[in-house]
């Protein structure tokens, strides 16, 4: 699937509109008319609220699915899939962030991922990871929107779209070891077909430390390895720096260096701020 390196960035405190905006930056009607089935995969490994910058904002969701209904070519079904942390319910989750009270009158299925049939998958090329269980609904939507939270990670150094994708997968302990390859390999099979990161409230000193920065910040793109890579540097990071991103770059995943990204929109270096990791 051809993906280009075109990241769009967009300053906004406004969580509704910041993601259409940032999607039509991008030409993502041109990029949804290929597929017939969205999955919105958002971040909600626990039900921490939004505001400490762990979970993607449902307001943000909202704004999505918004734009795909609005966008000329409907999708034929949309749906929000998620599967957190196991002593976690997801279901109560959706409804603890307030994701069930933004979605209401959309007609937007909810899905917990976890308690979905899982279905063994090859990795061709899978360096570290050959395989994995991951939840049907994965293989059954055409197209993947990961909306990740702006976060910093203890192991991988950012948490975004590509690692966003552990959600659909059982077990998920299965990552911890050789994390940036395996983040790699999951994505060769499974990465998203369009990115739209949740900056507006970041999060930094590890991913789940509810140590929230106001960055207000959307950023959008179809190709997940730069989109990652402009939200790494958003957050002070230097995405050559970052070991998943490399490995990405050189299995062909997509482009991580700044300098051949297509930025649009405002401007990368007035909104960088440096996310205490």
């Amino acid at each position: 699937m051809a993906r280009g390196a075109v990241v769009s960035i967009v300053h906004t405190s406004d969580p509704v509109e910041g993601p259409k905006k940032a999607l039509d930056m991008i030409g993502a009607p041109h990029i949804l008319y290929r597929y017939g089935r969205v999955l919105v995969k958002p971040n909600y490994v626990n039900a921490s609220h939004p505001s400490t910058g762990v979970t993607t904002d449902p307001r943000v969701v909202r704004g999505i699915v918004e734009y795909l209904l609005e966008t000329g070519k409907m999708p034929d079904e949309i749906a929000v899939g998620e599967g957190g942390m196991a002593s976690y319910d997801t279901m109560e989750t959706f409804r603890a962030v307030g994701l069930v009270d933004q979605l209401k009158g959309l007609g937007v299925k909810l899905i917990d991922l976890n308690s979905e049939p899982h279905v063994e998958v090859s990795i061709p090329g899978g360096r570290s990871l050959k395989s994995v269980k991951v939840a049907r609904p994965f293989l059954e939507y055409d197209c993947i929107l990961s909306v990740p939270k702006l976060k910093v990670h203890c192991w991988a150094l950012s948490t975004l779209s590509m690692k966003n994708m552990m959600g659909g997968i059982l077990p998920k302990g299965i990552m911890h070891d050789d994390l940036h390859q395996k983040i790699v390999d999951l994505n060769k099979a499974f990465g998203p077909e369009l990115t739209v990161i949740d900056g507006i409230v970041g999060c930094q000193g590890h991913e789940l430390a509810c140590d929230p920065v106001n960055s207000n910040v959307i950023i959008a793109g179809e190709d997940f390895v730069a989109t990652d890579a402009a939200g790494s540097y958003l957050m002070g990071l230097c995405p050559d720096d970052i070991p998943y991103l490399r490995l990405a770059k050189k299995a062909g995943l997509g482009e991580c260096s700044l300098e051949k990204i297509t930025l649009k929109g405002d401007d990368v270096n007035m909104l960088r701020k440096h996310y205490r990791a």
